[in-house]
């Protein structure tokens, strides 16, 4: 495997997420109601469908324009992962908007690299708390899990109206 390396790009770059296939298997769906996290067995594959950036492209343009951070896993052949950090999602709050780690390079280390990034700039940034909407799905809530995320019970409305089955979790800083 090539040397990555994280750096901070520009909206101009946010083309290159086209780059990254987020196919996979799905073996745990989650799902969080009245303080209890659960999951059912599922299994289901993800196919490889570039079309799958469409729906978010624009919202995390304007974001990046806006000042949201957006950090790309890079090697010679291109992104292999990348995570966007919206600075201000309430005061003292950061939210991580996306994170992604093209299939080939999964288990490498990769999106805790991302994520550590992340963690930092909120810091620095001032936040005292990260928020993620994770997709309900065996990867995403073991990865934040495992990063000290917990589900929360007081979810931001706007973003549980947007993504009722998502599992929504924070982690203090």
């Amino acid at each position: 495997m090539n040397l990555i390396e994280i750096r901070l790009l520009d909206s101009e770059a946010l083309e290159k997420i086209y780059q990254i296939d987020r196919s996979g298997e799905i073996h745990r769906r989650y799902q969080f109601s009245n303080g209890d996290l659960s999951y059912t067995k599922e299994d289901l594959s993800i196919p490889h469908n570039p079309a799958f950036w469409d729906q978010y492209f624009d919202e995390w343009k304007t974001a990046i324009d806006k000042g949201a951070a957006f950090y790309g896993a890079m090697d010679e052949e291109g992104l292999s992962g990348f995570t966007i950090l919206k600075h201000d999602l309430q005061p003292g709050v950061a939210q991580i908007m996306a994170l992604y780690v093209d299939s080939a390079h999964r288990m490498s280390g990769i999106a805790r690299s991302l994520f550590l990034e992340a963690q930092d700039a909120a810091r620095a940034n001032g936040a005292s708390t990260l928020y993620v909407s994770a997709t309900p799905t065996d990867a995403a809530v073991g990865f934040y899990l495992h990063q000290g995320f917990q589900p929360t019970t007081d979810p931001v409305p706007a973003l549980l109206e947007k993504e009722p089955e998502n599992i929504h979790m924070v982690k203090r800083l």
